[in-house]
């Protein structure tokens, strides 16, 4: 059986959309499974699944080459696993004839009735994930449990993560904090004066700092390592390339007990997919609904007779109350921030 997902960007999305795999791979035997996306994100899911690359940029002369392709391999089922005009312009000229997508109401933009002819049921509550999983229950009945969200990193990229990351990150301190800057355009992403101030109160406290930059955000990386030289519990990485050596970098932090500090950005998913606790800045958007997986819980969701459920491994920073509001994100201090990351360190 053929099955192509539909699933063009972006990283964080990309990555958690990496269950419908794990569901087909299980409900599916001798599955042939394609992924339509685009390049920037292809290497992520290169070894699940055979890419057809939608280049964004192409402007029209795009659409014929991935028309081709998408053809010549002759889907028998096509996933709509994003919910907007391109993606279902793509899904539709799968000309699979078992076209599925999300519940009408889980689209992003009004376009499912021109790519789909069967939908999933509708998500209960507003994260991707839970609107990945219905789609995955639908098409694979009778999951025993919610897929995960697992690149399946091998043996070997695992051995690569570990030595990179003892290359780059130091270590002798009490804990290894990696702090992942955002671009500096991206309302979501922390002020680079912040994660300096961050930076110099962790290692001021015995901690050990790693300043992880990839390509977006190179140059904010460069500006904090001209202004905070390499000192003993300090390391910088600026313009990390590769998803998949960033994911096995980001096992290797969570096997040594690290955690990770970033805004609301694909380096969050991708660290929640290998088991990195992620220390979350939010500021726009709402965490509950494109935080990392599993969102923190708030008091009183579990069960009778208990005050909370577990909170699960990631948290939001500067927002202890959990009653969402959007802020500015230059208005969260990081002497409170390093103060709360320092508490929990020393409660453990």
């Amino acid at each position: 059986m053929r099955v192509v997902i539909v699933r063009l960007s972006h990283l964080g999305d990309v990555v958690q959309t990496l269950p419908l795999v794990h569901a087909l791979r299980l409900a599916v035997p001798d599955l042939e499974l394609g992924w339509a996306i685009e390049p920037p994100f292809a290497e992520l899911v290169a070894p699940l699944a055979r890419v057809f690359p939608f280049e964004r940029h192409g402007g029209f002369r795009a659409w014929p080459a991935l028309a081709r392709e998408l053809r010549e391999f002759g889907a028998d089922l096509a996933l709509d696993a994003q919910g907007n005009l391109k993606s279902a312009v793509v899904t539709r000229i799968t000309r699979a004839p078992r076209r599925i997508g999300f519940a009408p109401e889980d689209w992003r933009e009004p376009f499912h009735r021109l790519a789909v002819n069967e939908f999933a049921p509708p998500a209960p509550g507003p994260h991707l994930v839970e609107r990945v999983w219905n789609l995955a229950r639908h098409v694979a009945s009778g999951l025993p449990t919610a897929p995960p969200l697992d690149p399946l990193l091998s043996a070997e990229e695992l051995a690569r993560g570990r030595a990179l990351l003892g290359e780059r990150a130091p270590r002798g301190g009490a804990r290894l904090w990696i702090l992942h800057p955002g671009h500096a355009t991206d309302p979501r992403s922390w002020p680079a004066v912040s994660f300096r101030r961050l930076a110099e109160r962790l290692v001021e406290e015995g901690q050990d700092v790693l300043i992880l930059t990839g390509p977006a955000e190179a140059a904010v990386g460069t500006r904090l390592a001209r202004e905070l030289r390499e000192r003993e519990g300090l390391a910088h990485w600026v313009d990390q390339r590769g998803l998949r050596d960033l994911a096995a970098v980001l096992h290797a932090a969570a096997e040594r007990g690290a955690r990770l500090v970033v805004g609301d950005s694909g380096p969050a998913h991708l660290a929640a997919s290998v088991g990195l606790p992620v220390r979350l800045l939010a500021g726009p958007t709402t965490p509950r609904a494109t935080g990392p997986w599993p969102p923190q819980r708030r008091a009183g969701s579990g069960p009778p007779g208990t005050t909370e459920e577990p909170p699960g491994p990631h948290r939001v920073l500067g927002h202890p109350s959990l009653e969402w509001r959007p802020r500015e994100l230059a208005s969260l201090d990081p002497d409170a921030v390093a103060n709360e990351l320092l508490a929990e360190f020393r409660k453990r």
